[in-house]
């Protein structure tokens, strides 16, 4: 068999490959035998036909099986043989076969990227404090009061701003009726239409009504809308006024807890653990920040163009879960663009970067630790370890969750090697715009 092997791209090779009269004929012998085995042809016992018999029922068959067959042994002997390491399965072109004569085709295919593997031990990565200040607490704990806030009827006074209104009120743009709703609550805050809406509102008792203009905001949905003057009428039925519950044991035990002291300590364990989470992911940025930093290396093409798309969808998804309309999704995800195609350069340099020290450093997955996995995942979603397994399957999702799993040793292998210093403050490193849109959490 003769291979010649050039570069195409930057990781793609092109393999034109040769095979030799004797191994067609070769592989012609053997088809036609397993075909002989289940032949069944008049005047002759299965098994038993002749070959030129059995060429002449069989040849349309033999002939596209032997193609296939030796294509694709040659094609993996071609890439055992020359230590290529494939990302994705061929394109296969060129094809001239001729019958025991000859046969000669083209395969075209992504490979791993070729580069130095420079020394990723002793990374400076910044660890922020996860040291969790009584500020923070009592930021969720007014968080606590507002949630389980009262709200009383005013009716020794008219609105003023900060009170709550409950209304029937529509409004309207160029004459024509935007909305309509009975029974709204509306707030009378002093920010709300730039305070415009509480201005016009305060004073006002319950039964009366008022009509007033409004620009509406620079930002505003629908879109369409935004900066036009809005007509409002607005028939007011009750006014209320939100009181905070008292931070003390009353109110502990109406979120499930004995008292304010258990109460505060479980703030401060679940905002530790929050941020230790954080901490740990600023690291690990840090980490692939830095190793793709120092070693920029090729990607294959196809895999780049197919993990920008998978990210513009995933963007594209996100946006319309939070109520953008398809066209509007579809606009926001194109301003993305520039930030998707260096994330998705990004994560896949970072893939075969950490998959070279993971397969350097002899780092693997035990399967205790896959199932110690699916069972932290088994609790979270109330099924026990068989049932999570079967979805992963079913999924094709089980290799994901591997490479989730062996990432994370990877990265713990280069923290544990890498020069940490502790920072003060709130971040180690700045967060990137958009960063919850663009999920870099995908996995390959």
């Amino acid at each position: 068999m003769k291979v010649d092997i050039t570069d195409k791209a930057k990781c793609q090779k092109t393999l034109q490959i040769e095979v030799p009269a004797q191994v067609i004929i070769a592989e012609f012998e053997q088809v036609y035998a397993e075909i002989r085995k289940t032949a069944q042809i008049p005047g002759f016992r299965k098994g038993k036909a002749p070959q030129d018999v059995l060429e002449q029922h069989f040849s349309a068959k033999a002939n596209e099986e032997v193609l296939n067959n030796l294509v694709n042994n040659t094609y993996r002997q071609a890439v055992a043989d020359n230590k290529l390491k494939p990302v994705a399965s061929p394109q296969i072109s060129d094809i001239d076969f001729k019958q025991e004569e000859k046969l000669s085709f083209t395969a075209t295919v992504d490979v791993r990227p070729e580069y130095e593997l420079k020394d990723y031990k002793g990374l400076k990565i910044k660890k922020s404090s996860t040291t969790v200040g009584p500020e923070e607490v009592d930021r969720v704990l007014e968080a606590i009061r507002e949630q389980n806030a009262n709200f009383s009827p005013v009716e020794d006074r008219p609105a003023k701003i900060g009170d709550y209104i409950i209304s029937d009120y529509s409004y309207s743009v160029e004459e024509k009726t935007v909305e309509e709703k009975s029974n709204a609550w509306l707030w009378l805050d002093e920010k709300i239409f730039n305070g415009e809406l509480g201005r016009q509102m305060a004073g006002v008792k319950p039964g009366e009504e008022r009509e007033f203009d409004l620009e509406l905001p620079e930002k505003f949905s629908p879109e369409e809308l935004a900066k036009k003057t809005a007509h409002f009428k607005i028939r007011v039925k009750e006014i209320k006024e939100k009181k905070l519950s008292e931070l003390d044991d009353d109110l502990a035990r109406r979120v499930g807890k004995d008292s304010l002291a258990e109460l505060r300590e479980q703030i401060v364990s679940e905002l530790g653990e929050e941020k230790k989470n954080r901490v740990r992911q600023e690291m690990k940025d840090q980490v692939v920040d830095a190793l793709v930093k120092m070693m920029p290396v090729d990607v294959p093409e196809t895999m780049r163009e197919q993990r920008e798309r998978l990210l513009r969808e995933n963007a594209k998804n996100r946006l319309s879960q939070q109520g953008l309309k398809p066209e509007q999704a579809q606009a926001e995800t194109e301003t993305l663009k520039p930030m998707i195609e260096q994330e998705a350069l990004k994560q896949l340099r970072s893939f075969f970067i950490l998959e070279d020290i993971g397969e350097k450093e002899a780092i693997e997955v035990k399967e205790e630790e896959l199932l110690q996995r699916l069972d932290r995942i088994g609790v979270s979603s109330n099924q026990n370890r068989e049932q999570v397994l079967k979805y992963f399957q079913e999924n094709n999702m089980l290799e994901n969750l591997h490479w989730d799993i062996w990432e994370n040793k990877i990265i713990d292998f280069l923290l544990a090697n890498a020069q940490i210093e502790e920072v003060e403050g709130k971040s180690a490193s700045e967060p990137e715009a958009d960063k919850q849109t663009v999920n870099k959490e995908e996995q390959l």
